[in-house]
């Protein structure tokens, strides 16, 4: 299939109504979008892109009013939408635009099920392409209007490949008995909501360094980052915008003084954070209370569910030779211990596994919540994920190809 590198931009009612004709027609649809949230606390979709047909469409919804029309194409169950990283994009289209989803495919997690050691898109256009996708406008800001014709460029070429990629790769799914597998996933992933609260909250354990500092610093860099927390809120801007980690832990090492909060964040608010640091009783923080691992603060009869959970996990990991994150978490596990699971019409109502999950692995998680061996109820021959293949050899030469 030869990529066209081409695109048309969407940014009026009477282009989207032609781009409409084209994508009603079309069998299958490659979609992408671009967001502001590396540059503001709340993201909003910036671009829609839309590749059908050969045809890469750029639809610009800060400029178009009304893009309801757009949901007849993502809901109709006739018409494939790939993705690569299904989840984000569809999440962030609901939130946006109230969009529904159906008959998705997900190049990111055929990936992850094909044993791929690379999961990008990058990489995936290099494996199947031998072609380098530039990511240089990758920490554009989409807000900002005009945009430029690289950025475009950039943007269409997201959802280029896509539908070529997926057919050789639904193939290998299907020839491998991965197929009804990952689109049980996909189809779960499409029905997935949005967060209600957006960008809530910040992990003190992921701070640069913070199990080097004093267990006093470590309760001074907790103030100050709730309070970048709550100032990136109000004035809508990513976090980092509002003060980076470099500088915090210049605030963290250099005396308390208001001079320096000043010389650091501006006269308003250094003051205002200087005055909230003086005022505070900082509570030290212990590196052991960073460290906690999931499932810690189980006892009894709960621990124990937990641990022989974790080893049916174990045990599937191993006989399936497949990462982790095409697992259940840590997290769901719990979850579902702390459930009354009796039968796999109360696992499915959890809604935290697709339909492939329940009826596959939940005779054998519910065996193992009532003391019982899994082993036997783990359906036989379940296909095997990772091949341990890797991407390209770094001697291979990527051969040319035409793009139009």
């Amino acid at each position: 299939m030869q990529i066209n590198s081409s695109y048309i931009m969407v940014d009026n009612a009477k282009n989207l109504d032609l781009a409409l004709l084209n994508l009603r027609n079309s069998s299958k649809i490659a979609v992408d979008t671009e967001s502001s949230g590396y540059f503001t606390y709340y993201a909003r979709v910036c671009l829609i892109q839309i590749t059908a047909k050969s045809k890469n469409y750029i639809i610009d919804p800060l400029r178009i009013k009304d893009l309801s029309s757009l949901n007849e194409i993502f809901k109709n169950p006739e018409i494939l939408k790939l993705f690569h990283s299904a989840s984000d994009d569809i999440k962030a289209l609901k939130k946006d635009f109230g969009f529904e989803f159906n008959n998705v495919a997900d190049t990111m997690l055929s990936s992850r099920y094909l044993g791929m050691e690379h999961n990008s898109l990058t990489s995936l256009v290099e494996l199947y392409h031998n072609k380098h996708l530039a990511k240089e406008f990758q920490k554009s800001n989409w807000e900002n209007r005009p945009l430029q014709r690289d950025q475009l460029q950039y943007a269409a070429m997201d959802t280029a490949y896509l539908e070529s990629i997926w057919e050789k790769m639904e193939k290998e799914l299907r020839d491998r008995g991965l197929y009804e597998e990952a689109f049980s996933e996909f189809e779960f992933v499409s029905q997935e909501e949005p967060a209600a609260k957006e960008g809530e909250g910040f992990q003190l354990a992921r701070f640069p360094d913070v199990n080097n500092l004093t267990p006093f610093d470590r309760g001074k860099l907790f103030q100050i980052l709730q309070f970048r927390e709550e100032k990136a809120k109000k004035i809508n801007r990513a976090p980092f915008r509002v003060l980076n980690n470099d500088a915090i832990s210049r605030l963290i090492s250099t005396e308390m003084k208001e001079e320096n909060y000043t010389n650091t964040l501006g006269k308003k608010d250094g003051s205002e954070l200087f005055q909230l640091m003086k005022e505070t009783v900082i509570e030290p923080i212990e590196a052991s209370e960073l460290n906690k691992r999931i499932g810690e603060e189980l006892e009894g009869e709960e621990k124990d569910k937990f641990r022989r959970l974790k080893k049916w996990k174990e045990h599937i990991q191993k006989s399936r030779r497949m990462e982790h994150s095409l697992l259940p978490s840590s997290k769901q596990l719990i979850q579902i211990l702390k459930s009354n699971i009796t039968d796999l019409d109360s696992l499915r109502n959890l809604k935290i596994f697709s339909e492939w999950r329940v009826k596959n692995y939940g005779p054998s998680i519910i065996a193992v919540l009532n003391g019982n061996p899994f082993e036997p109820h783990i359906p036989p021959n379940l296909p095997m994920v990772n091949s341990k293949r890797g991407l390209i050899p770094k001697n291979r030469k990527r051969k040319p190809e035409s793009e139009d």
